[in-house]
């Protein structure tokens, strides 16, 4: 059985006339342990999935399970303890007035975790950032540091799965590969499961076993890492990405290329 199964999922938003279909029936299925990438242009849903995943939309239809457990059925911190997210930008999703202890604090407070001091310690460490971080704010920090503490928050719990939205679009070309990479490593140590949001076929490359193409809400096709670099792709639209990325050397790491 699979970890994360999606099935059938719509969503639409507004009302009235003004509504309109976001996602139209998406489906897929991801292993324990594996990255499973959905990339597509941007406007085509492919974070707006990753938020139904993590509970911050709620009024779709259709099947959402973890582990055999439907969000429907689920309770709601339990949920948030399995399932995290990782948003894009490392400057808009750390509160600027709070130091990093609090900022990773708050999770544990919420859920009623103890030894918090310990878990900080550790969360710090796991991303590559020493004990004095915890004492700064924000702005004190690099946007690839702010990164890592947005990833140390998500990892505070202790969760199976990491939502990755975009992880590494928001950061210098430099800094990209060294998260990506440590994505890589907490994976393999935590025996994590990922779901990443990319518009980077060099990216999704380099992450994902497997991957959907989205458009306009829908997914188009869902390939491997073996046929994306043969080439071997159907759906008209997924030959555009690959036309559209031909620039690209997707055997490279996305570090290497401009």
């Amino acid at each position: 059985m699979s970890l994360i199964s999606i099935s059938d999922i719509d969503l639409h938003l507004g009302a009235g006339t003004r509504s309109r279909q976001i996602l139209d029936g998406i489906s897929f299925d991801v292993d324990e342990g594996q990255t499973f990438g959905l990339v597509g242009e941007s406007g085509s849903g492919k974070s707006t999935v990753l938020r139904c995943i993590a509970g911050l939309y709620r009024h779709w239809t259709g099947s959402i399970a973890v582990d055999g457990d439907t969000f429907e059925s689920a309770d709601r911190l339990a949920w948030c303890r399995k399932v995290q997210m990782v948003f894009q930008d490392p400057y808009g999703s750390l509160h600027p007035k709070h130091r990093i202890s609090d900022i990773l604090a708050e999770p544990l407070q919420i859920h009623r975790f103890g030894d918090i001091d310990r878990r900080i310690g550790e969360a710090l460490e796991q991303v590559g950032l020493g004990g004095q971080f915890r004492y700064r704010y924000p702005h004190q920090l690099s946007g690839g540091q702010r990164q890592r503490v947005a990833i140390a928050r998500a990892l505070v719990l202790r969760p199976r799965i990491l939502l990755l939205d975009e992880p590494t679009s928001a950061l210098d070309v430099s800094i990209q590969a060294e998260i990506l990479n440590l994505f890589k490593d907490l994976r393999e140590e935590l025996n994590l499961t990922y779901v990443l949001v990319s518009h980077d076929l060099a990216v999704i490359d380099h992450m994902c076993s497997a991957f959907a193409v989205m458009q306009a809400g829908k997914i188009v096709e869902v390939l491997t890492r073996d046929a994306l670099d043969a080439g071997q792709v159907s759906a008209p639209y997924t030959r555009a990405l690959l036309e559209a990325s031909g620039h690209y050397d997707l055997a490279a790491p996305p570090s290497a290329q401009s």
